[in-house]
């Protein structure tokens, strides 16, 4: 018989060891945000122009960078990230993700270390490939770190965490370039890079201290380090919650193991399968079709073009506006369907992009349309952290089967790698002045893509929220169009306990999204298991 207990908030204070473990487990996603931030503003730093750029008396700063390497120094993270997903793939569960964590530290202790001590381009595009490679093991590694260490029901808001490490440290990576330009020479970009030093550094001793994830353990059979990796990570001494824990996340590998066994990558595209491949595939590159690998990359040196006035403090006022969106995209996320949120916010920032365009294709240059791009910006900014990119991450792992996840979404992202590498590679084409000299105007095809972003999601994209995974595979199966997804009866449905006022015992529907956390605890007959409480 089942006892339903209420979970309280104060969970989180239960569990503060875990959470802190993982806030700094995710600093992996800090560096690549810091990154990103402090290359965009090397872009238009003086110190850097004068080694890797040259003299351009028309530009506002009198240097400037020219479009290959501009090209290069961008695109060739992509190039290393999709490096490391090859490593990953082919090492596969042999890596665990402690050592992942440390080939990230290892390789951005030797990309940085070249990119200070080598003022030659062949120097700086090494570092850069060997930093996206670095970046393209702490990313994810950190990610399937937090997953598998953090407790279930907690999981989300501990993951959550990487968006706002990610904001943080682009906010960090240009504030610092903003304090260090002015010192002129190779110590105006040297320090930003020494600044990164820090994250790997700490990484690597950290690591020392923490086991492997629980998970890792039973997949190499391992259960007694399971016990000892719980026991560390969370702080639990009770051995019967110790070991029903081991038990549940070994029946769970069990099953995915069975739901994977004969699973092959044609699979993803038979049946409706494929309606679910090409929907993952379609929110995936959705996040970089927003535009916002642009804006990322590129929005210091399009604000010099565009001659704002300090180009640095205002991105960094619009890193720090957008930290309040990824605030505000759970309670989003809770209060609005994942299809409507999505479709509003990409009209949104359509409308923010045609924008940029059209006062710079009226007035270039002059102080009105300055402060518009720089208005502009901060609310498409705002915008992506509140609903296009969280909705589109959840979508991603969300719509495909539970049998097929891991490999649809593992090619989905490799997908995303070229199409980030495409936008990084192309883009000083179209803003550089030695080639178009589009500057703001290239607002025109990210507002166009935006705004067939809102059209395909109103179309195909079903609403996810409040459905289970079987659920969805009900849906799906069916054929049910995207349309009527939220309002389709499935046969599908789930039981939970009580929840809030409810009475012990009563049937209460839960949503995947509902703030309250139910728990059961089940004493199994006692012949079979002992009288060994079993955490559900």
């Amino acid at each position: 018989m089942s006892d339903p207990l209420l979970v309280p908030r104060s969970r989180l204070l239960v569990e503060k060891r875990v959470i802190t473990i993982c806030f700094f487990i995710a600093l992996g996603q800090f560096q690549y945000g810091y990154d990103s931030a402090a290359i965009a503003g090397f872009q238009s730093m003086p110190g850097f122009l004068e080694v890797f750029g040259y003299v351009d008396p028309t530009n506002p700063i009198g240097l400037n960078i020219s479009t290959d390497v501009q090209r290069l120094i961008q695109s060739l993270m992509n190039v290393g990230g999709f490096l490391s997903a090859i490593v990953m793939y082919t090492m596969g569960a042999r890596l665990s993700r402690r050592v992942g964590l440390w080939l990230g530290c290892l390789l951005a202790f030797v990309s940085i270390s070249i990119m200070i001590g080598v003022t030659s381009l062949g120097g700086l595009y090494t570092g850069r490939l060997l930093l996206g490679m670095s970046n393209g093991f702490f990313v994810p590694y950190s990610v399937t770190y937090m997953t598998e260490a953090a407790p279930s029901l907690l999981r989300g808001s501990i993951v959550g965490m990487s968006t706002f490490q990610t904001s943080l440290g682009a906010l960090f990576g240009i504030l610092v370039d903003n304090y260090t330009k002015s010192i002129g020479g190779n110590a105006s970009w040297q320090i930003p890079l020494a600044v990164m030093y820090f994250v790997p550094t700490f990484m690597a001793v950290f690591l020392i201290f923490l086991p492997d994830t629980p998970r890792y353990y039973i997949g190499k059979g391992q259960d007694e380090n399971a016990l000892w990796a719980i026991r560390k990570l969370r702080g639990i001494s009770d051995d019967a919650l110790l070991r029903a824990e081991v038990e549940d996340i070994k029946n769970a590998y069990l099953l995915e193991e069975e739901l994977h066994s004969g699973v092959h990558l044609r699979d993803m595209f038979r049946g409706p399968d494929l309606r679910r491949t090409l929907l993952c595939y379609g929110t995936t590159i959705g996040g970089t079709a927003t535009g916002v690998t642009f804006m990322a990359g590129f929005s210091v040196y399009l604000f010099v073009q565009a001659r704002v006035g300090s180009p640095f403090v205002w991105v960094m006022i619009s890193l720090a506006i957008a930290l309040t969106g990824n605030m505000l995209a759970f309670p989003a996320m809770r209060t609005f369907g994942r299809r409507e949120l999505l479709i509003w916010c990409s009209l949104v920032s359509s409308a923010m992009m045609f924008g940029m365009a059209i006062v710079y294709t009226i007035s270039p240059g002059s102080p009105g349309a300055s402060k518009a791009l720089v208005a502009l910006s901060i609310v498409f900014t705002w915008i992506y952290g509140v609903g296009q990119g969280p909705v589109m991450w959840a979508l991603s792992v969300e719509i495909p089967s539970q049998r097929l996840r891991s490999q649809t979404v593992g090619t989905a992202s490799g997908l995303n790698f070229i199409v980030g590498w495409l936008t990084a590679f192309f883009t000083p084409y179209f803003i550089n002045p030695d080639k178009l000299n589009w500057g703001p105007r290239y607002g025109y095809i990210w507002g166009a893509s935006n705004l067939v972003l809102a059209i395909y999601t109103f179309f195909f994209v079903p609403e996810t929220k409040g459905r289970s995974l079987e659920q969805l595979d009900e849906l799906f199966e069916k054929g049910v169009s995207a349309r009527k997804f939220s309002a389709f009866t499935v046969e599908r449905q789930l039981v939970d306990g009580a929840v809030g006022g409810d009475r012990p015992g009563a049937p209460h529907p839960r949503s995947d999204d509902d703030e309250s956390v139910v728990v059961q605890v089940e004493v199994e007959d006692p012949e079979k298991q002992g009288n060994r409480p079993r955490v559900r």
